[in-house]
């Protein structure tokens, strides 16, 4: 499974990406790349990730990573510049304070007050409430005090850790792994 944040990296330096695509291979198809055992030294996946997954709302614990079994010479030259655009694509997806909306796009959200959130995936949520969700919005990780309150429509949390909550959840909303101490209503 790829790790957030996943891009390709082209032989000519291009970097290639999509804020609400998780797979190497969905950006690939997305660009139309041809992706056979003789183009092995036209691009290269990446993935720009910390090492553990509490540490995804802290940027500087980020590293880039090849996500390949062996790297190119070519990539080297790029690796700088690749490095830095991708600190400041995940720096603009970490969330905290006040919003009143997330629309679209994956993001990591730490110590916020969201208002809704449309058609957004929320990789990793800590210590962080959002008031509604809605459309096909997702939730991977609720880690210590995270709070959802309404859920609706295809809404999603995928798993529920430590003290976090969903209050009310609607239409075909659903909570898939519950390691919370709370409960979720039924």
């Amino acid at each position: 499974m790829c790790k957030f944040y996943s891009a390709i990296v082209m032989r000519n330096g291009d970097l290639l990406h999509n804020e609400n695509l998780t797979s190497h291979e969905d950006i690939i198809d997305l660009f139309n790349i041809n992706d056979n055992q003789f183009n092995c030294d036209k691009f290269v996946r990446v993935e720009y990730s910390p090492d553990e997954e509490k540490d995804l709302p802290d940027i500087t614990k980020y590293v880039l990573r090849v996500d390949e079994s062996t790297t190119p010479i070519w990539f080297e030259k790029h690796k700088e510049f690749i490095t830095d655009k991708l600190r400041d694509i995940v720096l603009r997806r970490i969330i905290t304070g006040n919003h009143k909306l997330l629309a679209g796009g994956l993001y990591v959200v730490k110590d916020a007050e969201i208002g809704r959130i449309k058609s957004a995936i929320v990789d990793y949520l800590q210590n962080s409430q959002v008031n509604e969700m809605w459309e096909n919005s997702q939730v991977n990780v609720m880690q210590e005090n995270s709070q959802v309150n309404v859920m609706r429509e295809n809404s999603q949390v995928n798993e529920m850790r430590e003290n976090s909550q969903v209050n009310q959840m609607w239409g075909n909303s659903q909570v898939k792994n519950n390691n919370s101490k709370n409960s979720i209503p039924k």
